[in-house]
Order: structure tokens, then sequence, then C-alpha cells
């Protein structure tokens, strides 16, 4: 055998074998499961619109995101604020929604 033929006899065998070995990791039996989600779309659409309102979003976006401490926890507060009141009942009610304010407000 030349050269030529031992080197692609080489690189023919190393491809079959990572193709192999790509091809044994995707087992559907092994991959994760889609389960369905304990939070409502209006949930996430409310809590989203507080994000985007208490400025948290402004600030992880921003380019100063870990030089501006002051400004970063400001806007945690804000939204810890914001997420705990009866504003983001409204919102979960606003969207579609049905919990009762006690039980969205208070998580």
């Amino acid at each position: 055998m030349t050269s030529k033929n031992i080197l692609a006899s080489v690189l023919f065998a190393s491809a079959a074998l990572v193709a192999g070995s790509a091809m044994a990791n995707d087992n559907p039996h092994t991959q994760p499961v889609n389960t369905a989600s304990a939070v409502s779309r209006a949930e996430v659409l409310a809590d989203l619109e507080i994000y985007r309102e208490s400025g948290l979003a402004a600030v992880e976006q921003s380019e100063t995101y870990g030089y501006d401490n002051a400004r970063r926890d400001a806007a945690k507060a804000r939204y810890a604020e914001l997420r705990t009141s009866p504003y983001y009942a409204t919102l979960v009610k606003k969207f579609g929604g049905s919990a009762p304010a006690t039980a969205v407000a208070g998580r």
C-alpha cells in the first residue's frame, strides 16, 4: 500500500468511528423530556413586563452591566417590589390569566 492509501484508510476509519459514536449519543430514550410548565403564559408575560418596567432589562443589556452595581441593585429591588405587588396580579389578568391576586402576587 502506498502512503496515500494508508492515509485514506486511516481517515476513513476515524470518520466512521466518529460518526458511529455520534449516532450512539442520539438515543431518544436518553434525551430530556419536555414537561408542561407550572407557570402560565399570562404569568410569563406579566413577569417580562415587570422585568422591563423595573429597569432590570436595560441594566442587563447595558455595556456597564458588571460595573454599575448601584443601578443594578436599584433595578433588582424595584423588580422584587413589583413582582410581589398587586400590580403583578393585575398584569396577569390583563394577559388572560385567571389566578387569584393573592396567589399570584405572593409568589
